[in-house]
């Protein structure tokens, strides 16, 4: 087989595993099986196997949790394999596998913060018009295509030009660029939790949101145990409001009756599955999965919106910002589906609250995916897969097989649970909750719950390091230390009320505000500021 030919069939494995990100999210896309499939196409399956063990290893314990995109292991693990294997030499690939990865981090915020802001854009337009072939062609099309210019081909170019030029290309790159970059894009979680507060409605929970900025920087408590202090804050507001709803009296809810109005299928539900593996498909750094949800929402939003002018208000609900762990969006789906078809049909539910309650099972759920899938499940079963490798002396591909089944039927079921089980809790959820201004309180509460995990969410999200000091007497203080000491993650709280003041009360263009974040990040740098 000729280099061409591998270079070709090495980048379309790396860009597989991108797509993989995107849609099926099977952990094709860890280097534990990245590299195995790219060993097989050199036919040295045992380079593969151990440059793919080394490099899932260097990543094994990091987690893509929330904006912050740590170094890329999919590219790094696919050209390392095939640099290794070209040349003959394990270390040549294992050396490359890391600076690689820094390359692949660069293009993936270069890609979230300026191709994918322009699709967006456009699923907003394809939103506005209610047209499902315009938003599934940016949702998922579209950004395929740039998952193969932006990752397939660089791998192309770096398996057929060899190792020299891959460096060389990497030596290339400014350093004060790739540093101003990164600090803009740590900046640019401010723009995402703005948008995220402008979607609340009732502002009369702000206070909530200073009691999760407190817990994070101050205390340091990690987003579950905000997720918790949240769910305390509602409990303490239930609690409050007892004595009023103990004075209410309910009718019996007729189940039959109340599911009378139900015209969504097992074979919409299906229909939705499939199109709700977009989840994490076009994901741009303001919105973040608001492109897969709406497309997810599709199959029903068009069975049980009959006016055109409604499906798109429908559409366009859907268009704000939406981030949570892949697999877990999918039970925010499920209930989103049950309670658009109640207001299609019934017309008793406050649509504030379809997204308020979307915003407030965030966290948790983000929480649980993060925590159980990729903190627990997926290192452990990887770290196995790498053992199983290693102790055939890199020569059975068993361990990457088992790893990639049993990460793929737990994703599946997953889904599956949060669609079918979401809807059917949601047809409950909305059946039992109009009786005594029920729904208003959920509101209320949901609100809540986002506030608090958006205070959370600035010492998670929004980070910025300042590289100045100044001398007092003998002493080099450093400005970073003594803002900690006066109010830690002070810079980028008051950055996101910028962005907030920005967005909601001036209504400035959001690009215009990615824009200038980057190059904020970028003079920064450049200045010695950041």
């Amino acid at each position: 087989m000729n280099l061409f030919l591998q270079a070709l069939l090495t980048s379309i494995i790396v860009w597989i595993g991108f797509l993989d990100k995107a849609f099926l999210h099977t952990f094709f896309y860890r280097p534990i099986v990245i590299g195995p499939m790219v060993g097989l196409v050199f036919g040295d399956l045992s380079t593969g196997l151990e440059v793919g063990a080394a490099v899932e290893l260097m990543f094994l314990a990091v987690i893509f949790v929330g904006t912050a995109i740590p170094p890329d292991e999919t590219i790094s693990a696919g050209l390392a394999a095939a640099l290794a294997c070209a040349t003959g030499s394990v270390e040549v690939g294992i050396a490359t596998a890391l600076p690689i990865s820094f390359v692949g981090q660069i293009f993936r915020q270069t890609r979230n913060s300026t191709i994918y802001e322009v699709t967006q854009r456009q699923v907003d337009k394809a939103a506005a018009e209610a047209n499902p072939k315009k938003v599934i062609l940016w949702t998922s099309i579209i950004p395929s295509i740039f998952e193969y210019l932006f990752f397939g081909l660089p791998v192309f170019v770096g398996v057929y030009f060899g190792a020299s030029y891959v460096q060389s290309f990497i030596d290339f790159i400014p350093t004060w660029l790739i540093d101003g970059i990164s600090a803009g894009t740590g900046l640019l979680g401010a723009v995402g939790v703005a948008l995220l507060l402008g979607s609340v409605k009732d502002k009369s929970a702000w206070p909530y949101f200073i009691v999760g900025f407190v817990f994070a920087s101050y205390l340091g408590v990690n987003m579950i145990g905000v997720a918790l202090v949240a769910i305390v804050c509602v409990a303490m507001n239930y609690y409050g409001d007892k004595k009023a709803m103990a004075d209410v009296v309910y009718e019996e809810v007729d189940d039959e009756g109340a599911k009378s109005y139900q015209v969504i299928t097992k074979k919409d539900l299906w229909r939705t599955f499939r199109y709700a593996l977009a989840i994490e498909s076009g994901n741009c750094t303001t919105r973040q999965e608001a492109d897969g949800f709406l497309q997810g929402m599709i199959p029903v939003l068009d069975k049980v919106y009959e006016d055109k002018e409604e499906r798109a208000e429908a559409y366009q609900r859907h268009c704000e910002l939406f981030l949570t762990e892949g697999r877990m969006a999918s039970f925010c789906i499920g209930i989103s589906c049950a309670m658009e078809e109640r207001n299609a049909k019934v017309g008793d539910i406050d649509v504030d609250s379809i997204n308020s309650i979307k915003v407030a099972l965030m966290g948790p759920l983000a929480g649980v995916g993060d925590s159980l899938i990729h903190g627990t499940l997926r290192p452990i079963m990887a770290g196995l897969a790498c053992s199983m490798a290693a102790a055939s002396n890199y020569t059975s591909a068993i361990g990457p097989i088992l790893f990639f089944l049993v990460m793929t039927i737990v994703g599946m079921t997953v889904r599956y649970i949060g669609i079918f089980k979401g809807y059917e809790g949601g047809l409950a959820l909305v059946s039992n909750l109009q009786q005594g201004g029920m729904l208003d309180r959920l509101t209320k509460y949901a609100g809540i719950a986002a506030f608090t995990v958006c205070g959370g969410f600035i010492s998670s999200l929004v980070y910025v390091t300042l590289n100045v000091s100044y001398t007092q007497g003998e002493t080099v203080v450093a400005l970073q230390e003594v803002l900690d000491g006066l109010m830690p993650n002070l810079i980028p709280l008051l950055y996101t009320l910028l962005m907030y003041y920005l967005i909601d009360k001036k209504k400035v263009n959001i690009i215009l505000l990615m824009v200038f974040t980057i190059v904020l990040g970028i003079l920064g740098v450049v200045s010695g500021i950041l």
